[in-house]
């Protein structure tokens, strides 16, 4: 698999493609609008400026990721593990960080999300750890989550 920028110039391929695995790299201003990226591994990259808007990352992983400044908007993150990870300033209006579709709910852990758009995003049944920042004035339980220490784990 292999990745672009928004200028259409190839940053990365995963090696070997089938893999993708895209850990430890820098891919700021990834063009990823639309595509399909089910199980995709991001741990550890810098992601800041991409564009996931409509992306499908059912069960990607975005461990110890920056992704300041992205788009994820009607983003499928269903099934993500997000963990360590910084949407500041992300536009998130319409993603799904909900139930998958095994009916097992998200766990954010250590997720900053501040001055990021959550305008229409689905949190339902996910859970959240107290290292979790939430942008000012978002009501998490009005959204669907739940406290981690709330949460039947």
């Amino acid at each position: 698999m292999e990745i672009f920028d928004k200028s259409g110039n190839p940053i990365a391929i995963s090696d070997p493609p089938q893999t993708r695995i895209f850990s430890r790299m820098d891919l700021r201003n990834a063009f990823l609008a639309g595509a399909k990226m089910q199980g995709v591994t991001f741990d550890r990259s810098n992601l800041q400026g991409s564009d996931f808007k409509g992306a499908d990352l059912y069960g990607a992983r975005l461990v110890d990721s920056n992704c300041d400044g992205c788009s994820f908007a009607k983003a499928d993150l269903r099934g993500a593990r997000i963990r360590n990870v910084s949407f500041r300033n992300a536009d998130m209006r319409g993603a799904r960080f909900s139930l998958d579709e095994m009916n097992k709910g998200m766990a954010l852990r250590h997720v900053d999300f501040t001055n990021a758009n959550l305008d229409g995003a689905d949190f339902t049944g996910a859970i959240y750890d107290s290292g979790t920042i939430f942008p000012v004035g978002f009501d998490p339980a009005e959204r669907g989550l739940t406290p981690e220490h709330n949460a039947d784990l």
